[in-house]
């Protein structure tokens, strides 16, 4: 299984998405750290890069927890699973569009305004607080992962995290002889995610998704389980 292909998914229409409903469940946040025993760690990595509002600590809704110890329990010898970030502050996800977008305004000076604005909705989500519309990090129903040994050593997954490129696309090494270690990390990766439960975003290999819009837009579910979640009530 986790040698096979990752299949090439539709970019997403977000104005499509957040037309999915949402009948929340109030399902409580919960720590990752909680999740060290079962071959995961957390990397807090927008605390760790001193990004504003950041968290030390990585949330995600309980259910979340369930499957990504499923996941955990899935993956081959010797490869661990890291959760590089999970629920988000509106704070943070403001932070992360700004600074994003002065990257792709540095990289793509060739491109027009709308071409720019097309490639940061790929990668980075419109901050959002519109309770039928959030962003997908807000729900708690969004995680980062990568792939890493026991002691932390991140795996090669063919781009860094949050790297804004062509090749951070889930599917983009495939048949790429250059690749073939990263692209098996991705399929590893992908597949013990999915068949977890987990949505992915095809536009960035690390992103996965269950109960909110995004997952449920993806699975042609009727609607979400995940709203806007709140720490204070976790």
């Amino acid at each position: 299984m986790y040698y096979k292909s990752i299949p090439k998914h539709p970019h997403i229409h977000w104005d499509d998405m957040f037309q999915t409903n949402i009948n929340s469940c109030n399902e409580r946040l919960v720590s990752t750290d909680i999740l060290r025993s079962h071959r995961i760690l957390t990397h807090s990595a927008y605390f760790l890069a001193g990004i504003r509002g950041a968290l030390p600590t990585c949330y995600v809704r309980a259910s979340l927890i369930e499957k990504l110890i499923q996941v955990g329990k899935s993956l081959p010898p010797n490869i661990y699973l890291m959760i590089l970030d999970g629920w988000r502050p509106v704070e943070v996800q403001t932070c992360l569009r700004e600074s994003f977008y002065l990257k792709i305004q540095e990289k793509y000076k060739h491109l027009s305004i709308s071409e720019q604005q097309e490639i940061l909705n790929q990668f980075v989500a419109l901050p959002n607080e519109n309770p039928n519309r959030p962003s997908p990090h807000l729900t708690g129903g969004s995680v980062d992962v990568t792939l890493c040994d026991k002691d932390g050593n991140i795996l090669d997954m063919g781009t860094a995290f949050d790297e804004i490129h062509a090749l951070s696309f889930t599917d983009a090494l495939e048949g790429m002889q250059e690749y073939q270690v990263a692209c098996k990390h991705r399929r590893i990766l992908y597949w013990a995610m999915t068949s977890a439960g987990f949505t992915n975003l095809p536009s960035e290999w690390w992103h996965f998704d269950y109960g909110n819009q995004l997952w449920a837009y993806t699975t042609k579910q009727q609607s979400a389980h995940y709203g806007i979640a709140s720490l204070s009530s976790k």
